[in-house]
């Protein structure tokens, strides 16, 4: 009698028990969407659990047994914690076994700093419609300006001839807004009428711009007396889509004093902000002076010259700055991709070296003296000048751009090609990391190739296909030194097209907004060098 009522009700129970099948269940993530709000940089944490969802509706959660994740350049996980630190879209993931679902996060940046001299409430003297009739002049940026994403120490210069003695200064994107409240007024008096330029800090500006494809710059002058806001349209400042990785060398004096230190100096393209540190200047060297020099394409070969013009020559390894014994004389090289052979010239001869002990593979013939030679990344193109004047390496004119092959085995050259001619002088020519492009400088008949006021930058392509184009853009104006062009290594992209972008650097005698001009006058004289003398700008060259 027992089995026939304990039997079906058995069965019973079975019937309505539960099963999760885990197979067949999927990972919900929440909360699924997320709008966060950081305020002058203090990092927000937001939670967040993980669930299993069965085929029947019904929900376990898994939280503890689950890993989540975010793009770490947006935040960090401590368990299902979140702190974010910076501005824009993201999407959260939770890992389950072999499960993985996803959250949508959003996260606005609000940042407001107010000069220490200025009252706490000075945010409210702008709370006023603007008067375009009352703006300020924005001076750098320049309009169209497009800048590495990490650009870092980003500084904005205006000047104002309205009497404003209060300035608001923003980053705006989609997910920022960063308003900094300054006096203004201390840029250089010559510059313009009440010249003024303020630096936003490194923290400020990743929040502001990292997650952005551009960035908003926008100045905002009042009188705080009368509540007279002045104001402009934005200008926007285009970033490419990848940081500007590696460090940039050069040669440089601090100062014009006669025991000031020269010789080579570093800037960490990844470290904005800081000051450059020397790498092998007369400290370095007992006083010894330390000028031409090339980087090796990978980063770590240096090649160098000490003393001046046609004086001894050597190598350098660049992670211990350690410098080789083995010393002979040129005044400008190029090194293969191994870094194995070393391409120098000397009185106009092209001569081939092993890069280790200096001595010399083979001599490449030429028409005429050659200068200025440049190997392709690849190391089987190389370009050069040719100079019909004279063997003078370094000052010359009516020079031709010229590129021929290179085989690096048989150490042997192709026949002469002339990429570009046209009776002025041509000089400092250097391969784009493609191989597709050659940019050099241009001057009058006659001029000085080393250091002439009106040296232009252009490009041409690799294959004289097309005729050679005036970067007129990066050049500014005439008379400015516009010389030594030189391509970063690394390709990068811009804008949300992705579009192919590179990096050219210049030499250029040119003013820097209101805060240096190039007549001596400097507003941080330990910062700033002689009168007349280069700076370091970058601009990006678009090959489409």
């Amino acid at each position: 009698m027992s089995p026939r009522i304990w039997l079906p009700a058995l069965l019973a129970l079975g019937a309505c028990a539960h099963h999760e099948d885990v197979s067949t269940a999927t990972l919900a993530i929440e909360p699924a969407t997320v709008d966060l709000t950081l305020v002058n940089g203090v990092a927000v944490h937001q939670s967040y659990q993980a669930f299993l969802v069965f085929t029947d509706g019904t929900r376990r959660e898994v939280t503890g047994d689950s890993l989540f994740s975010v793009d770490s350049a947006f935040g960090a996980f401590a368990g299902n914690d979140l702190a974010v630190g910076i501005g824009g879209h993201a999407q959260v993931f939770g890992t389950y076994q072999d499960k993985t679902g996803a959250a949508e996060l959003t996260a606005r940046v609000r940042t407001v700093r107010v000069d220490p001299s200025l009252p706490p409430g000075t945010p409210d003297v702008f709370n006023g419609a603007d008067d375009p009739a009352l703006a300020p002049t924005v001076v750098y940026p320049p309009a169209g300006a497009v800048m590495p994403r990490n650009v870092g120490d980003f500084e904005v210069h205006w000047t104002d001839g309205h009497a404003q003695d209060v300035f608001e200064v923003s980053l705006h994107t989609e997910y920022t807004d960063v308003k900094l409240y300054v006096k203004g007024g201390n840029g250089l008096a010559a510059t313009g009428p009440h010249p003024s330029w303020v630096a936003f800090q490194a923290a400020e500006w990743t929040t502001g711009a990292s997650a952005a494809a551009a960035v908003d710059v926008k100045v905002r002058g009042a009188v705080s007396a009368t509540g007279k806001v002045g104001g402009g349209a934005a200008q926007s400042v285009v970033l490419s889509r990848e940081d500007m990785l590696g460090g940039l060398y050069y040669w440089a004096a601090a100062s014009a004093a006669p025991d000031a230190v020269t010789g080579i100096f570093r800037h960490d393209m990844a470290r904005p902000g800081e000051a450059a540190e020397e790498f092998l200047t007369t400290k370095q060297t007992s006083g010894r002076c330390v000028a031409c020099h090339v980087l090796s394409r990978d980063g770590t070969k240096m090649a160098i010259t000490y003393d001046g013009g046609g004086k001894p020559a050597t190598m350098v390894d660049v992670a211990t700055r350690s410098v080789a014994n083995t010393v002979t004389a040129w005044n400008f090289a190029t090194l293969t991709p191994d870094n194995q052979q070393l391409l120098s010239v000397e009185a106009g001869v092209l001569t081939v070296r092993d890069a280790s002990t200096q001595g010399v593979i083979a001599t490449m013939t030429a028409a005429t003296p050659v200068s200025h030679p440049d190997l392709s990344a690849d190391g089987r193109h190389l370009v050069y000048v040719s100079n019909p004047t004279n063997s003078h390496d370094w000052d010359f004119s009516n020079g031709a751009v010229i590129t021929r092959t290179y085989d690096p085995a048989t150490h042997t050259f192709g026949p002469e090609v002339t990429l570009h001619a046209d009776g002025k002088s041509n000089f400092y020519p250097s391969w784009s990391p493609d191989g597709q492009w050659v940019v050099f400088n241009k001057a009058a008949t006659g001029a000085s190739t080393y250091d002439d006021a009106a040296a232009t930058t252009w490009v041409i392509k690799a294959d004289g296909s097309a005729p050679a184009i005036h970067l007129a853009a990066a050049d500014q104006t005439t008379g400015l030194t516009n010389s030594w062009p030189r391509w970063a290594p690394f390709p990068q992209t811009l804008g949300t097209t992705g579009e192919p972008l590179y990096w050219i650097t210049l030499a250029s005698k040119r003013d820097f907004g209101v805060r240096l001009r190039n007549t001596g006058l400097c507003q941080r004289p330990a910062q700033c060098t002689p009168a007349k003398s280069s700076q370091i700008w970058m601009t990006p060259f678009l090959p489409a």
